[in-house]
């Protein structure tokens, strides 16, 4: 199945366009979880367990599992095992790319048949085109999903990225030809997305929008980055076309005993907000 086809039926299946975004930080979990590999994955899989019908999809984050060398790994492996069990959506957020074999290795292992491949991955688009048909081999063969960092969240983006008229226009312009050979005929979206901010300034994900007009927006920084779902949902076209991840708002929604109830609660309000 067209990956844009499978976003769309998870998307439909949980009235939500939410993600679990699992960054889990040692330091801000609760204190009932040990401080190691094993205390986070148990963390993950209970908020995957406690969330899933809110969620459309998890969106795993590489750093904080690289950091525990292969037993992080291992731990990636059978959280996307238990996440596919659920029929969720497995996002790999490692922002991979290179050019040549490497990045059919990378395309392999994120995008393959191994035990660290997901549905999607991030991928960062500053090598060009040589960098990024490797991964779109696999949309369109195993209909697997890409997403561009086209402009991201951090304060310090405009240093490269820029606003209208630079970087990221130029990348959003590349992401929309690198889509046409994915685009679905039944939702008009391709499985090659794009990476936004939703703390961009006012206008700016319209903007994208008619740049983009086939691309799925990823959009992280509602929640405890201060960004809009409000202006971040403008950008749905048919009730379609946007995920939102949300991670640490969620995830340390609490400290207590009562780590899940103020996970949900804080999902829920999310959830809420789509209308």
């Amino acid at each position: 199945m067209n990956f844009s086809e499978k976003l769309e039926a998870a998307v439909k299946a949980k009235n939500s366009c939410l993600m679990l975004g699992l960054d889990p930080n040692l330091d801000k979990m609760p204190a009932k979880f040990e401080k190691n590999i094993g205390g986070v994955y148990e963390f993950c899989k209970e908020m995957i367990d406690g969330l899933e019908d809110l969620v459309c999809g998890i969106k795993i984050q590489m750093a904080y599992f690289e950091v525990f060398g292969h037993q992080g790994i291992a731990a990636v492996e059978k959280l996307i095992i238990d996440a596919k069990k659920k029929n969720l959506i497995v996002l790999i957020d490692g922002k991979r790319n290179d050019i040549g074999s490497t990045a059919e290795a990378y395309a392999e292992a994120y995008l393959g048949d191994g035990g660290l491949s997901g549905d999607a991955l991030t991928v960062n688009p500053l090598l060009g085109t040589d960098g990024i048909l490797p991964f779109i081999k696999y949309c369109e063969e195993k209909g697997k999903g890409i997403f561009v960092l086209v402009r991201t969240s951090n304060p310090s983006a405009m240093e490269f990225q820029g606003g209208e008229g630079e970087l990221s226009v130029r990348i959003a312009e590349k992401v929309e030809e690198w889509n046409i050979t994915t685009q679905s005929a039944k939702n008009n979206f391709s499985s090659v997305g794009a990476v936004l901010g939703a703390t961009l300034p006012e206008g700016m994900l319209p903007f994208f929008r008619e740049e983009m007009p086939h691309a799925w927006f990823l959009c992280p920084g509602v929640g405890a980055q201060g960004g809009s779902m409000e202006e971040v949902l403008k950008c749905r076209k048919h009730g379609l076309g946007v995920l939102v991840p949300v991670s640490r708002s969620v995830l340390y929604a609490s400290s207590g005993d009562d780590y899940i109830k103020a996970a949900r609660e804080e999902m829920q309000k999310m959830w809420e907000m789509q209308g």
